[in-house]
């Protein structure tokens, strides 16, 4: 059956007050669905928006899943994110309790970082320092994201740290935390056997490798006096950011500690196989 236009056949309709056909009634019922479908997303992305742009600390969640902590004030805005749960909470081998215990730690020791951004910003904002601040309509600013890893005996995070409070250069540096299957935190001491001379061979790799990044990075000749050597002598200090991934220590070194800021950060990567006569047993 061929039905009327649909301007012509609805004046029909209403003129003979005839019963409108069923083609209408299924085309209007799919309209008015995707009408109610359209203005529920949009009243979702509006609501998700508001929500997430309120917030300040602590932590919201996002639509990520990760977790952030955001705080603004006239003079600094910090935004940290960290993650919603650990690899330790889908890990056959550890457990839900393990996770919660690492991202409890996560959450205290950044914290500790947000507390001494604040305290370095207020000691620096004298009134002279503020007028510049709002005449160039700067802020001061903490902004912290981060990475996961994996190895057999760890799960690491790594979390890269952008701080910038009005000096000749912004901060750029690394906080990692490394966890055992049980979500307690690993120190890069734990990992050897104790008495070993663990830094020593750390220091003779990294010194080759940040050297070999250095001519990468367009040192050349240079290369050697370029580099720190303080900046990669065996003290713990220097290599207390790591991470364990697939079965290789991973150190990050920030800017200034083995070179010149405009080299840049550099990373050093030692399988732990090659130091297997000291690590201890059972570790990979």
């Amino acid at each position: 059956m061929k039905y009327p236009e649909p301007v012509e056949g609805l004046c029909k309709l209403r003129k003979y007050g005839a019963r409108r056909p069923s083609w209408y009634s299924r085309h209007m019922t799919i309209r008015n669905g995707i009408i109610t479908l359209i203005l529920a997303v949009l009243i979702g992305i509006a609501g998700w928006y508001i929500y997430s742009n309120s917030q300040s600390l602590p932590h919201v969640l996002t639509e990520s899943g990760d977790r952030q902590q955001k705080e603004e004030t006239d003079y600094y805005t910090v935004q940290v994110v960290y993650p919603n749960a650990t690899r330790l909470a889908t890990r056959t081998d550890s457990s839900k309790a393990a996770d919660e215990r690492a991202v409890s730690t996560i959450e205290r020791e950044l914290q500790d970082v947000v507390q001494a951004f604040k305290s370095a910003a207020n000691a620096a904002l004298t009134a002279d320092e503020k007028e510049r601040l709002a005449a160039a309509k700067l802020k001061y600013s903490l902004n912290v994201a981060y990475r996961g890893y994996n190895s057999g005996s760890f799960v690491s995070e790594e979390f890269d740290i952008f701080q910038d409070t009005g000096g000749a250069h912004p901060i750029n540096f690394y906080k990692t935390l490394v966890f055992d299957l049980k979500g307690n935190k690993v120190s890069l001491d734990g990992i050897f056997v104790s008495g070993s001379n663990y830094l020593e061979r750390i220091s003779t790799e990294a010194t080759k490798q940040v050297g070999q990044q250095l001519t990468q990075k367009g040192a050349g000749a240079n290369a050697t006096t370029s580099l720190v050597a303080e900046g990669v002598a065996p003290k713990a200090e220097n290599f207390t950011n790591f991470v364990v991934n697939d079965g290789v220590l991973t150190f990050f070194i920030p800017p200034y500690q083995a070179a010149s800021y405009a080299a840049g950060s550099f990373e050093v990567r030692i399988p732990l196989l090659d130091m297997k006569d000291i690590v201890k047993p059972g570790i990979q």
